[in-house]
Protein backbone atom coordinates (compact mmCIF):
# COMPACT_ATOMS: atom_id res chain seq x y z
CA UNK A 1 0.00 0.00 0.00
CA UNK A 2 3.04 2.73 1.11
CA UNK A 3 4.84 1.32 -2.67
CA UNK A 4 1.40 2.29 -4.55
CA UNK A 5 1.19 6.19 -2.75
CA UNK A 6 4.88 6.34 -3.25
CA UNK A 7 4.38 5.79 -6.45
CA UNK A 8 1.46 7.83 -7.35
CA UNK A 9 3.11 10.97 -5.29
CA UNK A 10 5.99 10.20 -7.35
CA UNK A 11 3.65 10.55 -10.59
CA UNK A 12 1.93 13.61 -9.21
CA UNK A 13 5.12 15.67 -8.60
CA UNK A 14 6.63 14.39 -12.41
CA UNK A 15 3.08 15.60 -13.82
CA UNK A 16 3.06 19.01 -11.68
CA UNK A 17 7.01 19.83 -13.23
CA UNK A 18 5.93 19.06 -16.91
CA UNK A 19 3.06 21.45 -16.53
CA UNK A 20 5.35 24.02 -15.07
CA UNK A 21 8.02 23.90 -17.35
CA UNK A 22 6.06 25.56 -20.13
CA UNK A 23 5.81 28.57 -18.32
CA UNK A 24 9.38 28.75 -16.80
CA UNK A 25 10.33 28.74 -20.87
CA UNK A 26 9.10 32.23 -21.10
CA UNK A 27 10.02 33.71 -17.55
CA UNK A 28 12.55 35.77 -19.58
CA UNK A 29 12.03 38.99 -21.55
CA UNK A 30 11.35 38.60 -25.15
CA UNK A 31 11.30 41.30 -27.43
CA UNK A 32 7.87 41.05 -29.42
CA UNK A 33 8.04 44.09 -31.33
CA UNK A 34 10.19 46.93 -32.54
CA UNK A 35 9.69 50.85 -34.32
CA UNK A 36 11.33 50.63 -36.68
CA UNK A 37 11.60 46.99 -37.23
CA UNK A 38 14.54 44.59 -37.56
CA UNK A 39 16.23 44.37 -40.94
CA UNK A 40 13.40 46.98 -42.55
CA UNK A 41 14.20 50.15 -44.47
CA UNK A 42 12.56 53.75 -43.42
CA UNK A 43 11.93 56.56 -45.29
CA UNK A 44 12.82 58.81 -42.44
CA UNK A 45 14.34 59.13 -39.81
CA UNK A 46 12.66 57.52 -36.96
CA UNK A 47 12.03 60.44 -33.28
CA UNK A 48 12.02 57.65 -31.50
CA UNK A 49 12.91 53.98 -31.45
CA UNK A 50 10.20 51.40 -29.42
CA UNK A 51 11.04 48.04 -28.25
CA UNK A 52 8.02 46.02 -26.73
CA UNK A 53 8.78 43.24 -24.82
CA UNK A 54 6.37 40.04 -23.41
CA UNK A 55 7.32 41.13 -19.96
CA UNK A 56 7.32 44.63 -17.32
CA UNK A 57 10.47 45.83 -17.61
CA UNK A 58 13.32 47.42 -14.57
CA UNK A 59 13.95 51.07 -16.16
CA UNK A 60 17.72 50.42 -14.13
CA UNK A 61 18.99 47.79 -15.93
CA UNK A 62 16.79 48.02 -19.35
CA UNK A 63 18.99 49.62 -21.92
CA UNK A 64 19.55 50.90 -25.88
CA UNK A 65 22.44 51.89 -27.99
CA UNK A 66 22.19 52.71 -31.39
CA UNK A 67 25.39 53.03 -33.45
CA UNK A 68 26.15 54.03 -37.06
CA UNK A 69 27.69 51.42 -39.37
CA UNK A 70 30.92 52.83 -37.90
CA UNK A 71 29.99 51.36 -34.47
CA UNK A 72 29.74 55.19 -33.66
CA UNK A 73 27.16 55.56 -31.20
CA UNK A 74 24.28 57.85 -32.35
CA UNK A 75 22.69 59.32 -29.09
CA UNK A 76 23.89 59.73 -25.46
CA UNK A 77 20.04 59.42 -24.33
CA UNK A 78 18.98 56.91 -21.92
CA UNK A 79 16.20 54.57 -22.67
CA UNK A 80 12.72 55.14 -20.76
CA UNK A 81 9.97 52.56 -19.70
CA UNK A 82 6.92 53.86 -21.19
CA UNK A 83 4.64 55.13 -18.06
CA UNK A 84 1.57 53.66 -19.78
CA UNK A 85 2.92 50.47 -20.88
CA UNK A 86 5.50 48.68 -18.47
CA UNK A 87 6.52 46.45 -21.26
CA UNK A 88 7.60 49.20 -23.94
CA UNK A 89 11.24 50.96 -23.78
CA UNK A 90 11.98 53.66 -25.92
CA UNK A 91 15.39 55.72 -26.97
CA UNK A 92 14.64 59.65 -28.14
CA UNK A 93 17.21 59.83 -31.20
CA UNK A 94 17.93 62.46 -33.28
CA UNK A 95 17.55 62.79 -37.06
CA UNK A 96 19.32 59.74 -38.60
CA UNK A 97 21.43 60.58 -41.79
CA UNK A 98 20.98 57.86 -44.52
CA UNK A 99 22.30 54.41 -43.81
CA UNK A 100 22.38 51.47 -41.55
CA UNK A 101 22.39 51.08 -38.06
CA UNK A 102 22.67 48.71 -35.24
CA UNK A 103 20.23 48.57 -31.81
CA UNK A 104 21.58 46.67 -28.84
CA UNK A 105 19.29 46.16 -26.27
CA UNK A 106 19.96 44.43 -23.07
CA UNK A 107 16.50 44.28 -20.60
CA UNK A 108 16.10 43.37 -16.88
CA UNK A 109 11.84 41.76 -16.25
CA UNK A 110 10.39 42.13 -13.36
CA UNK A 111 11.36 38.90 -12.14
CA UNK A 112 14.96 39.44 -12.23
CA UNK A 113 15.52 37.50 -15.66
CA UNK A 114 17.97 39.57 -18.00
CA UNK A 115 18.14 39.09 -21.73
CA UNK A 116 19.87 41.03 -24.79
CA UNK A 117 19.75 41.53 -28.41
CA UNK A 118 20.62 43.41 -31.78
CA UNK A 119 18.72 44.24 -34.52
CA UNK A 120 19.50 46.35 -37.61
CA UNK A 121 17.57 48.71 -39.67
CA UNK A 122 18.12 51.49 -42.79
CA UNK A 123 17.31 54.83 -43.17
CA UNK A 124 16.62 55.26 -46.95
Amino acid sequence: MKKIVRIQLIRAAAVATVGLAPALAVAHGKLENSVPAADSAVAVSPGALRLTFNENLESAFSTIKVTDSSGTPVTQEKAKIDASNPHVLTLAVPKLASGAYTVQWAVMTADAHKTKGTYAFKVK
